[in-house]
C-alpha cells in the first residue's frame, strides 16, 4: 500500500507556508508587539488572557493551513476501478447523395446544407454511438456505429453525389443497411435519421418491417423547396433529361408526409437554426441499463484528502465567532472570477508540455517550440514551424523508431540527404517492417543519386568550358594578327590618301554594328546563368520533396469512391439489378 498524491504540485506550498506559520506562532506566544514596549515583569498583569486550555486550543489553528494543503494535494493509498456510464442510444444518419442534392434552392446547395446539419447533429450528440449510411442508386456504409464522431466529421467534406457509382434515389436499401448496423450493435434504443429531398419508389411496407425488427424510430429531415432549382453539373451547365429539357427537381412534401404518417415517423423541414435538429433528436428516448450501457471502465486513485479537511475543521472550532460564517458567504458571493483569471489559473496548473500542446493546436508552432520540454514534442513544433535543422537536432536526442524516422524527414527537408538515409536506416533497424520509412528512404536515395549525377555533369561542363576558353583565346589571338596583316596590306596598296579616308569612315560604323549584333555573352554571364538554372532546379526538387513529405496520403473522396465502386460491382455480379428509371 503506497502513499500517492493525486495533485503533488500543491505540496510546494508547504516550504513557503511553514516558516511563516512558525514565525507567527512564536510572535503570538511572546505576546505580540506589546512585548517590545512593556517590561516582561509587567506584561502578564497588563494583558488579559483566557484560560490556559482555551488559549492553547486557539494556538492550534495554525496547523489547519498545512493540513488543508496536504488534503488538497490528494493523498491516496489505493486505486479503484470505476465503471464509466454513457448513454448508449444509437443513431444512424442516412444521407441522400442523389444528383438532385446539387440543387441550389436551399442555399448554398442542398448537399452543403445537409452536411452542415450533420455537423450540428454530431456536435449535439455528446454521448451515444453514431453511424452513417449514404445512398443514390445504391446504398453504402460510410462508418459503422462509433462514439468517435471525429471520424464522421473528417469524411463529411468528401460526401458528394459525384462519388456515387450509380445514380438514383434508393432510400429503401439505405434504411436496410441502417437497420443492419443497429441489429449488429445489439442496442435496444436506436433511431434512424433520413436526410433527403425525395423518396421515389420508396417501399414503405419493407421499411416498416425493418424498423420494427430492431425497434428503431425514424426521423425525416427534408431538404429543398416546392419550386426546386436546376441541377448544376461539375463541368458547367445544368442537368437535362432525354428531351433536352433542364431538370428542376421539386420536393414532393405530400408524398414524404404520407410515408412519414404510415411509418409513424417524425418529419420536419430544414431550418436556418437548430430547431429542426432539436425536434428530430428529442423523439429518441435514451436510457442507461446494464444491457445497453457501453462497456467502459477506468481506474482512479481514491482521494482521502477529506479526512484532513475534517481535522482542519475541528481545529478551527475554537475560532468560531457569531456572524463569521455569514461574512464568509458574502465574500464568496462577491467574488467574480473573470475568464482571464480562470485562464491564468488554468495556465498556472498546466505543465510546460501542456502549454506547448495548446499553442501547437492553436497554430503557433514557434511559441510551442519554446514551451515544450520533451524533445519529441519540441522537434514536432520546430518541424511545423519550418525550422528543419532544429527539428532534426531535437529528434536526434531520442533513439526510438519514430524519432529516427522524423529526424530523417527533417534532414531530408533541410537538404541533408545522406544524413536522412542514415536516420531512416536506424529507424528500420528498430522496426524493419515500417513501410513509410522504407518509402521515404528510397525517395531520398534517388534524390541523392540525382544530385550526385548533376554534380558530376557540372564538373565535366566546367572542364569543357575551360578547354573552350583556351581555344577561344587562341582563335582570338590568330584573328587579331590576321587583322593587323590585312590593315597593313590595305595601307600599302592605297595610293591616294583622300580616297582612303572616306572608305575608313564608311567601313568603321559597319564593323562596329556587326560586333554589337554578333557579340556573345561573357563567360561570367554564362556561368551566372548556369548557376541560376542549377539553383532553380535544386529549388524545384526541394519544393517537390517538401510537398511529398508533407502530403496527406489519405484521400477520403477517392477512397470512398473506390470502395463504393467495388461494392457496387460485387452486388451486380451477385445478380442485383439497379433501378435505372430514377436518375436524380
Amino acid at each position: 500500500m503506497d502513499l500517492h498524491f493525486i495533485r503533488p504540485e500543491l505540496l510546494w506550498l508547504l516550504p513557503v507556508i511553514i516558516p511563516l506559520l512558525l514565525l507567527a506562532w512564536r510572535k503570538q506566544v511572546q505576546g505580540g508587539d506589546w512585548a517590545k514596549a512593556i517590561d516582561p515583569n509587567l506584561l502578564p498583569h497588563l494583558i488579559t488572557t483566557e484560560g490556559g486550555g482555551s488559549s492553547r486550543l486557539r494556538q492550534l489553528w495554525w496547523l489547519t493551513l498545512p493540513l488543508l494543503i496536504i488534503g488538497a494535494s490528494g493523498p491516496s493509498l489505493e486505486r479503484a476501478e470505476l465503471p464509466v456510464f454513457e448513454k448508449s442510444d444509437a443513431l444512424v444518419i442516412v444521407l441522400d447523395l442523389s444528383r438532385s442534392m446539387w440543387a441550389t434552392d436551399t442555399q448554398p446547395s442542398r448537399i452543403r446544407r445537409a452536411r452542415q446539419k450533420v455537423m450540428d447533429i454530431l456536435d449535439a450528440r455528446t454521448e451515444g454511438v453514431t453511424g452513417m449510411v449514404v445512398f443514390a442508386g445504391d446504398a453504402h456504409v460510410v462508418t459503422p456505429l462509433t462514439d468517435d464522431t471525429r471520424t464522421i466529421e473528417n469524411l463529411l467534406s468528401a460526401l458528394a453525389p459525384d462519388i456515387m457509382p450509380l445514380q438514383g434515389s434508393n432510400a429503401t436499401e439505405a434504411i436496410s443497411l441502417a437497420a443492419g448496423l443497429l441489429e449488429t450493435s445489439g442496442l435496444t434504443n436506436g433511431s434512424v435519421l433520413l436526410i433527403t429531398d425525395g423518396l421515389p419508389k420508396f417501399e414503405t411496407s419493407r421499411v416498416e418491417g425493418l424498423l420494427a425488427s430492431v425497434g428503431a424510430d425514424l426521423g425525416i429531415l427534408v431538404m429543398g423547396t416546392d419550386t426546386g432549382a436546376p441541377i448544376p453539373l461539375p463541368d458547367g451547365g445544368f442537368l437535362r433529361d432525354d428531351n433536352d429539357q433542364i431538370v428542376i427537381p421539386a420536393v414532393d412534401r405530400q408524398e414524404i408526409q404520407r410515408i412519414a404518417t404510415t411509418l409513424g415517423a417524425q418529419r420536419t423541414d430544414v431550418s436556418v437554426d437548430n430547431s429542426d435538429i432539436q425536434s428530430l433528436l428529442s423523439g429518441a428516448q435514451s436510457s442507461i441499463t446494464s444491457d445497453d450501457s457501453l462497456e467502459r471502465k477506468t481506474d482512479t486513485w481514491i482521494d482521502l484528502g477529506y479526512w484532513l479537511a475534517i481535522a482542519a475543521a475541528l481545529l478551527m472550532l475554537p475560532l468560531f465567532r457569531r456572524g463569521a460564517l455569514s461574512a464568509l458567504l458574502v465574500a464568496v458571493l462577491m467574488t467574480d472570477a473573470t475568464p482571464s483569471q480562470a485562464n491564468t489559473l488554468q495556465n498556472f496548473w498546466s505543465t510546460a508540455d501542456q502549454k506547448g500542446a495548446k499553442a501547437l493546436a492553436e497554430g503557433d508552432a514557434a511559441r510551442a517550440a519554446a514551451l515544450f520540454e520533451a524533445p519529441d514534442w519540441r522537434g514536432t513544433a520546430h518541424y511545423e514551424a519550418g525550422d528543419f535543422r532544429s527539428s532534426s537536432a531535437e529528434f536526434g536526442k531520442l533513439e526510438t523508431a519514430d524519432a529516427l524516422y522524423n529526424r530523417g524527414n527533417a534532414l531530408a527537408l533541410s537538404g541533408e540527404f545522406q544524413g536522412a538515409i542514415d536516420s531512416y536506416d536506424k529507424s528500420l533497424e528498430a522496426e524493419p517492417d515500417r513501410q513509410d520509412a522504407i518509402d521515404n528512404r528510397e525517395l531520398v536515395k534517388s534524390l541523392l543519386e540525382q544530385q550526385q549525377q548533376e554534380q558530376q555533369g557540372n564538373d565535366q561542363d566546367s572542364n569543357s568550358d575551360q578547354s573552350d576558353q583556351e581555344g577561344e583565346s587562341q582563335d582570338s589571338e590568330s584573328d587579331s594578327s590576321q587583322q593587323e596583316q590585312d590593315s597593313s596590306e590595305s595601307q600599302e596598296g592605297s595610293s591616294d590618301p583622300s580616297d582612303q579616308q572616306p572608305s575608313d569612315q564608311e567601313s568603321q560604323p559597319g564593323a562596329d554594328g556587326e560586333m554589337s549584333e554578333d557579340m556573345n555573352p561573357s563567360e561570367l554571364e554564362q556561368a551566372t546563368e548556369e548557376q541560376l538554372a542549377r539553383f532553380n532546379e535544386a529549388l524545384e526538387e526541394q519544393q517537390a520533396l517538401e510537398q511529398w513529405l508533407r502530403r496527406v496520403p489519405d484521400d477520403p473522396g477517392g477512397l470512398l469512391r473506390r470502395k463504393f465502386r467495388y461494392q457496387t460491382i460485387q452486388r451486380l455480379r451477385n445478380g442485383e439489378e439497379p433501378d435505372e428509371d430514377v436518375r436524380w
